[in-house]
């Protein structure tokens, strides 16, 4: 009986964790979901680049755009004319 709990508990484990965008969801439910202003590609020397751009809803005057990559990305935010 210990066996069957045992390998019971296993299989359900795993298939959690095949699903792995399911916990992100449980965690953020009811969170307002906002589109990016704009998303293109960037391709350079063979990797291309995600990037999005958009407004913050608390500072209109700011534009911010995070790149992203099989490498390492980052968010930059800069002041905007209206």
């Amino acid at each position: 009986m210990k066996i069957k709990f045992t390998l019971l508990t296993l299989i359900i484990l795993a298939s959690l964790s095949a699903k792995a965008g399911l916990w992100e969801k449980m965690t953020t439910i009811g969170a307002q979901t906002i589109k990016p202003s704009s998303e293109y590609l960037v391709e350079t020397a063979g990797w291309n680049i995600r990037v999005y751009e958009w407004v913050p809803a608390d500072n209109p005057n700011t534009r911010c755009m995070f790149a992203a990559g099989s490498q390492k990305g980052g968010v930059a935010c800069y002041s905007i004319n209206n």
